[in-house]
């Protein structure tokens, strides 16, 4: 039956199809361990930058406030040339003295600052370095999978351009109750029906339903699982003919 032989060839077509929409679906799946490695190793990066940009911000600061006080004992050591009394010139004295010493604490603060600011900017060096690794490893991989993409776009395309062709054969509302079936039985809407039963589902055809079937000449569907079904014979009742 012209229509049962058109109903084959759409059902591979459709086959073939989804076949290759379901290992492009796979393929994102190929990368989700090196995508997971490159968020994990950005989120390293991130912390190390974060840490490194605040060290950096410290160390400002402590160097601001050391030169600030420096200029304050130069400018004090300044006005001591101008006071007149022993009092007056004592206290200068003392203040200078207190500033120095506050501006010792300071630059020991700054030399542990600087032991940190120097590991941290070793250790955001080598986080760059990985990230880079990973990141150039991930890019590589991402143009390799988008091309692969690209190739099945288009033979998905083809097959659908195809299907279409091949549907158009049909009347639509039979090729609405394929597509139905289709979908529901797993991509096996239209099979065999050998030796009074059919191939979808093994469940036993009427003999009537049977006879029908071997006059090819309407469309005819399984009683069980609905499947359109058709007449083959089997390799004795071939052999008998």
């Amino acid at each position: 039956m012209e229509q049962v032989k058109i109903l084959i060839d759409l059902q591979e077509v459709m086959c073939q199809a989804r076949r290759l929409e379901e290992e492009k679906q796979k393929i994102p799946l190929e990368v989700a361990d090196l995508k997971s490695l490159f968020e994990e190793r950005e989120a390293t990066f991130l912390a190390a930058e974060q840490e490194f940009e605040t060290l950096k911000q410290q160390r400002r600061e402590k160097e601001r406030e050391i030169e600030e006080e420096r200029d304050k004992v130069e400018r004090a050591k300044a006005k001591l040339m101008s006071i007149k009394t022993n009092k007056e010139y004592y206290a200068m004295l003392k203040e200078i003295e207190g500033t120095r010493r506050t501006n010792v604490a300071r630059e020991e603060e700054l030399l542990s600052l600087l032991v940190r600011y120097e590991e941290a900017e070793k250790r955001l060096a080598e986080r760059k370095a990985d990230l880079d690794e990973v990141s150039g490893k991930y890019r590589e991989r991402r143009v390799d999978i988008d091309a692969r993409m690209g190739t099945y776009d288009d033979d998905i395309g083809k097959l659908d351009a195809r299907r279409r062709q091949v549907a158009s054969k049909l009347d639509p509302s039979l090729v609405r109750r394929f597509e139905m079936i289709f979908e529901r039985r797993d991509g096996l809407a239209v099979v065999a029906a050998r030796n009074y039963s059919c191939t979808g589902c093994h469940m036993n055809i009427a003999p009537q339903l049977f006879n029908l079937l071997q006059r090819e000449d309407r469309i005819h569907t399984c009683p069980n699982c609905n499947r359109v079904v058709y007449y083959e014979a089997t390799e004795i009742e071939a052999a008998g003919e």
